[in-house]
């Protein structure tokens, strides 16, 4: 999954600094993202815990991390009754995706292609449905909006965030809208997901190691990613109004203090007071909003710190200085005293 600040180039290195601090360690992943470090720990055996304050997020985290086998859809009479084979064949119709999102009837907005807004539309409405009727349990409810929002991904007329569209159709969003199943892991551990802001958070006993990797600069995950997490929280309960050329949806109550200059070193200083596990790993790249210096010196007030450093190639959005392709990705390591 395109996401900004994605891991999945760092994996080997983030796993190794785990299992070089305890074999088989039971991880919480506090700022969970894609989960796909979350996901690498579960395919390498160990127990997870993950949380993440956006909701689309939370429902990817529920289907990958919380599952550990696909979900039986045993309320529909049918025993055969596949949802994804039914949400690809369902009739499509415009609603608010197709109004606000592509250019339909004149609309200058084009994150997605007409036909697959509608597909969009369609398949969010039937699934939002099923779970009113109970059709569907809150487990079943997370993994076919997962789906919807993996096929999004797949089709979106975007560079990589949805902070913009593209004036110019990419050949990836002219390909049909098509919905799979999900690869799910079973690691044999009984794994669980939070939505919460994770300076909130009470960590739970059995956690050996808390990952961090909160954001490391002003740009707000809300904003970037408003387009999956309207797919997610949906449009039908509240009022929901795109704003702005973008039609960018605000979800305020969301915005992290980690991208604030003011706050973000006094938020991290807040958790690493709370969490009381043995050991705690923080990401953080060079060019983050609290210098590496002042991570150091707050961590150490808790215990022994070390650091071990990766050159990275650096993410560069489409509007972005590409002056210098890599940046220096570092995880701090504290040993509670």
């Amino acid at each position: 999954m395109r996401y900004y600040g994605g891991k999945s180039k760092l994996l080997d290195f983030i796993y190794d600094t785990a299992i070089n601090i305890q074999k088989n360690p039971v991880i919480f992943d506090m700022f969970a993202g894609t989960t796909t470090v979350s996901r690498h720990f579960k395919e390498n055996g160990c127990k997870v815990y993950t949380n993440d304050i956006l909701t689309f997020s939370f429902y990817r985290s529920t289907s990958y991390i919380d599952l550990n086998t696909r979900p039986s859809f045993s309320a529909f009479k049918n025993d055969c009754f596949d949802p994804i084979k039914y949400l690809n064949n369902l009739e499509s119709k415009a609603d608010f995706i197709t109004r606000n999102y592509s250019p339909y009837k004149g609309n200058l907005r084009q994150y997605v292609s007409v036909e697959n807004a509608m597909k969009i539309d369609s398949s969010r409405i039937k699934i939002e449905e099923w779970f009113e009727k109970n059709l569907i349990n809150f487990y079943e409810y997370a993994y076919l909006i997962t789906c919807l929002i993996e096929s999004i991904n797949l089709i979106s007329n975007v560079t990589g965030t949805y902070a913009a569209y593209l004036k110019n159709w990419d050949s990836r969003a002219l390909k049909k809208l098509k919905l799979n199943h999900l690869d799910i892991k079973n690691n044999n551990h009984v794994n669980f997901s939070f939505n919460e802001d994770s300076n909130n958070l009470s960590i739970p006993k059995d956690v050996d190691i808390c990952y961090l990797d909160p954001p490391y600069n002003g740009r707000q995950y809300t904003s970037n990613y408003f387009f999956l997490e309207l797919i997610a929280t949906g449009w039908f309960k509240n009022k929901v109004t795109p704003t702005g050329v973008t039609g960018i949806v605000k979800y305020d109550d969301k915005k992290s203090k980690y991208c604030s200059k003011v706050k973000a070193r006094e938020t991290l200083n807040d958790l690493l007071e709370k969490i009381d596990s043995p050991y705690v790993m923080l990401s953080y790249n060079d060019e983050g909003i609290v210098s590496h210096d002042d991570i150091k010196s707050d961590m150490s007030k808790y215990g022994q710190v070390t650091k071990v450093t990766l050159d990275h190639k650096r993410y560069r959005a489409i509007n972005q200085d590409g002056s210098h392709s890599k940046t220096k990705e570092s995880i701090f390591v504290l040993k509670r005293n």
